[in-house]
């Protein structure tokens, strides 16, 4: 797996990415979701980098033994807590978090793989256990609180 500077915007959209992937697919419905809401923006990334970002992380997940391909993909959960500790800044996190949720949301579904990923990525971050019932309004208010760790 290729690696990034800790809280550079591409290891911030890599886990975005991989929220992406935890239903074994990426919708329209989660892209169109996250430019909606801003994901280049709010992650400091330049035009067409995310979907760049994804498609380098289905590379190396494809190059690695990190999946495991059932009814869906899953990644190893030593591999998300991995990609989680290459974001250590609160406000990141938080984007990150709203980011994954708007997405999940998008098509109105939310898979056990992308639950999988948000109960993952937020005991990698010791986020309460309820993180994957929270709306996005609510990760924001959660983050602020947190942000005192």
């Amino acid at each position: 797996m290729r690696h990034y500077q800790c809280d550079s915007p591409e290891a911030a959209a890599r886990i975005v990415a991989a929220c992406l992937l935890s239903d074994g697919h990426v919708s329209m419905d989660e892209i169109e979701a996250l430019n909606r809401h801003g994901i280049e923006r709010r992650l400091s990334l330049h035009p067409r980098e995310f979907m760049a970002v994804v498609q380098t992380l289905c590379e190396d997940l494809t190059c690695a033994t990190y999946l495991n391909w059932g009814d869906a993909c899953r990644l190893d959960p030593v591999v998300v807590a991995q990609l989680a500790a290459d974001v250590q800044d609160w406000e990141i996190r938080r984007d990150i978090i709203c980011l994954c949720k708007e997405a999940i949301h998008a098509d109105r579904h939310i898979s056990e793989g992308e639950a999988g990923f948000l109960r993952l990525l937020g005991a990698a971050w010791e986020l309460p256990e309820h993180m994957d019932r929270v709306r996005p309004r609510e990760v924001i208010r959660l983050a602020r609180v947190l942000r005192v760790k």
